[in-house]
């Protein structure tokens, strides 16, 4: 949930935010100009171009610099994904350079949530839950000085079976075949895919598959039962009863459904 917005022009050097214990998530972005996060006992330090994103409970004010005007972005967020969460487990603030295109997507992405902000419409939870998703991937996207050799090894062996499964998933192979071809025991894998995606190899896999029906799908001329071949699923029955578990329909109302909109 969005709890606040703010963007646009702010003169920090002559009206300084002040140091208070936040209790949501923080993003602030600062677009142009320059900005400093002050926190007790530290002098604040300028940036420009500079994403921060705070934990709850993070102790922080906002300084600029004398007769200077900065453009930034603020949003407030009850919770953020877990992928994201799992960055704070020994900081409570992290800092993320900002290059220009950058800046203008959260520009962009600001101002179109800023009209439901100050006139609620109905697609404004799905406005405030692009915009967290887009600070999301831009936050998680991977700096590999950042990225241990640890941690970049099982990211590898995750890839690696990701992309063996997509390649063979017709045959559907099992999760000993996927483990045997990423190099790793099966219960091995299992611990990789937790550490790295925090799900099971069934529940990634799964994704896959229904990633590719969907697309075959669109195809109408293709027949639901080479689809649910195709994806590795033993019969019809199987895949309709996989889809339906999925996304609440049966692959035929789903593709009714479609034809009906397309029309």
């Amino acid at each position: 949930m969005l709890c606040y917005l703010g963007i646009g022009a702010r003169r920090y050097g002559e009206n300084p935010i002040p140091i208070y214990r936040r209790y949501y998530w923080e993003f602030q972005a600062v677009l142009k100009g320059s900005i400093g996060m002050r926190i007790p006992d530290c002098e604040p330090q300028f940036r420009s171009r500079l994403l921060w994103l705070s934990a709850p409970e993070h102790e922080h004010g906002w300084t600029g610099k004398p007769d200077e005007e900065a453009e930034v972005a603020v949003f407030h967020f009850l919770s953020i994904p877990e992928l994201v969460k799992q960055r704070f487990t020994k900081v409570q603030c992290q800092e993320f350079p900002l290059s220009a295109a950058q800046c203008q997507r959260i520009r962009e992405l600001a101002q179109k949530v800023d009209i439901t902000w100050r006139s609620p419409r109905p697609d404004m939870t799905l406005r405030h839950e692009h915009l967290l998703l887009e600070l999301s991937l831009l936050v998680c996207a991977e700096n590999p000085a950042e990225i241990s050799a640890q941690d970049r090894l099982q990211r590898e062996r995750v890839d690696r079976a990701l992309s063996w499964f997509n390649q063979h998933m017709q045959f559907n192979p099992s999760q000993e075949e996927v483990a045997s071809a990423a190099g790793v025991s099966p219960a091995h894998l299992r611990r990789l895919f937790h550490a790295v995606m925090q799900t099971s190899p069934k529940q990634a896999f799964d994704q896959l598959r229904l990633q590719r029906a969907i697309h075959l799908m669109t195809d109408h001329w293709q027949k639901l039962e080479v689809v649910g071949e195709a994806c590795g699923y033993q019969s019809a029955s199987a895949f309709s009863r996989a889809f339906k578990n999925k996304f609440g329909c049966s692959p035929d109302q789903w593709r009714g459904g479609r034809l009906k909109r397309d029309q």
